[in-house]
């Protein structure tokens, strides 16, 4: 439980053409608002979580406010943006955020420090364009993890400047989603006792998929919970979620196992839904090349065996520049296919492994001019430029037929990216950062997509013998900007990517 400091400061602010009006003495909505910071703005300690908590305004009449914010002051010394949220007048009545009756107003913190007298500024904007702004002290208990693993990082290399993004979130099979900024700091931790691997942040909640059912969970950043059905889908009672949640084309690409067309289908099936749990279209790998292969006269039956993990789908993403999916498949290669009808463009991948002996497979090599093909790759995306980037992990395959070549080892992990000619299936390695660490199975990296030029976030998962997770902030110049280390491997961090706790915006 949090305890409670009464405000430390008012002040008054006059903005917009109704505000000031040196023509007139009439005074803007924020100058008649006869507040008491004090008896009226009053901590709310709704979670259990240190980094959770409320501000409730009471004797507020809402028809004039146009949005409250929140903005938490950093530590001395540290280098991650405020972390500031906005919440629209619509949105605090239509999610129960206000009472008309008896004028209250709740205003949702999250993203406090944990043990200490967190800074906070409030503003709450009128429909006139005027301010009123004051501050609140809210005290925070220590954070312990449940688990005894997060609260006690690793700090190898720290900030010296702030990189292009403050925050970013953890995605392992020990609880729900972790947040930390760039210096260290857990933000955030609602300590949800269920997988979070696949996990995706859209419309500022937590979306995580079943691991044992085709059902989906979803939390709020202040801890509202509900529960999300997938409808439409042709897998069967049987599936349930793996791997990742990427951003899709309207929706979110999901990854399912399970039976479809009375085939069990391993980590080889790739939907795109709604934040609803709607299917908009599904793609069934195992079919497609299938049906490519036949076609062209090579016999799959070696190469897509459905009850076996011959694909083991990671990651997908959605290429807008011309209406493609870009999918990893960690035993093989990446593959590139139109959305809409899932005609095979591309594939990218080590060329002496098993899939490379099929004429009709070959055919759709991209050729490199320079740089490393993905081996056993994860977390394809596309970057603000619109090319290909990847963490390449340099695992041969696991699941191969016997008697049919695995592919090779690569001595550390790249991360990677690619500047691929899908018409001539001709390609080349434009940027690769390699630390020299080994990291085999799982991990990331992403770019910052608040700004172009936005710095990566690297996520190495298994790094020294699958014991320790190392988390790496790098810039385009291939400079660290910090480091931090975890023990255990996946489990911990399997994937990490990018929030922007700093820009959050109800509406």
């Amino acid at each position: 439980m949090k305890m409670h400091e009464r405000a430390c400061l008012i002040s008054l602010v006059c903005l917009g053409i109704n505000g000031c009006n040196s023509e007139n003495d009439s005074k803007t909505l924020a100058e008649q608002l006869n507040f008491d910071t004090t008896t009226q703005a009053v901590e709310n300690d709704i979670s259990p979580s240190v980094f959770v908590s409320a501000i409730d305004l009471k004797g507020l009449d809402a028809a004039n406010i146009k949005n409250i914010s929140f903005t938490i002051r950093p530590k001395g010394g540290n280098y991650a943006k405020p972390v500031s949220a906005t919440y629209s007048q619509e949105y605090l009545s239509r999610n129960g955020l206000y009472d008309p009756v008896s004028q209250k107003i709740q205003i949702p913190v999250f993203g406090l420090y944990s043990s200490y007298s967190n800074e906070l500024t409030l503003n709450i904007s009128f429909v006139d364009n005027s301010i009123y702004s004051f501050q609140k002290t809210l005290m925070t208990e220590r954070y312990t993890d449940s688990f005894g693993v997060y609260d006690n990082p690793g700090i190898t290399i720290r900030p010296t400047a702030t990189p292009s993004y403050s925050y970013f979130y953890l995605k392992s099979s020990l609880k729900s989603p972790i947040i930390m900024d760039i210096d260290g700091e857990i933000r955030w931790d609602i300590d949800i006792k269920r997988v979070s691997s696949s996990s995706i942040f859209i419309n500022n909640a937590f979306i995580t998929g079943n691991p044992k059912s085709k059902t989906m969970d979803s939390v709020s950043l202040y801890g509202v919970q509900k529960s999300i059905s997938l409808n439409g889908t042709s897998m069967g009672s049987d599936a349930y979620f793996h791997h990742n949640i990427d951003p899709g084309k309207t929706g979110m690409l999901i990854e399912l196992d399970g039976t479809t067309d009375g085939a069990l289908k391993i980590e080889s099936f790739l939907s795109e839904i709604d934040t609803d749990g709607n299917v908009i279209k599904e793609w069934d790998l195992g079919k497609i090349f299938s049906e490519y292969m036949l076609q062209e006269g090579d016999d799959p039956s070696n190469f897509v065996r459905n009850g076996i993990d011959w694909f083991h789908m990671n990651a997908a993403a959605y290429d807008p520049s011309d209406d493609t999916l870009i999918i990893s498949s960690r035993e093989n290669f990446v593959v590139k296919l139109d959305y809409n009808t899932g005609k095979l463009i591309w594939l990218l991948g080590d060329e002496t492994k098993h899939w490379y002996s099929y004429p009709s497979l070959q055919k759709l090599a991209i050729s490199l001019t320079s740089g490393q093909v993905p081996i056993g790759q994860h977390a394809v995306s596309i970057t603000n430029e619109g090319k290909l980037m990847l963490f390449n992990n340099g695992r041969k395959s696991f699941n191969n037929p016997s008697g049919t070549p695995a592919g090779i080892d690569l001595a550390s992990s790249q991360t990677a990216i690619f500047d691929i000619d899908s018409q001539n299936r001709k390609g080349q390695m434009v940027w690769n950062f390699d630390d020299g660490i080994y990291s085999d199975i799982c991990s990331s990296i992403y770019q910052d997509k608040t700004t172009p030029q936005g710095d990566y976030l690297i996520n190495y998962a298994a790094a020294e013998n699958r014991t320790r997770v190392v988390i790496q902030g790098v810039d385009q110049n291939k400079q660290k900007l910090f480091e931090f280390t975890y023990p255990s491997p996946c489990p911990t961090s399997w994937n990490a990517i990018q929030i922007p706790l700093e820009n959050i915006t109800y509406q």
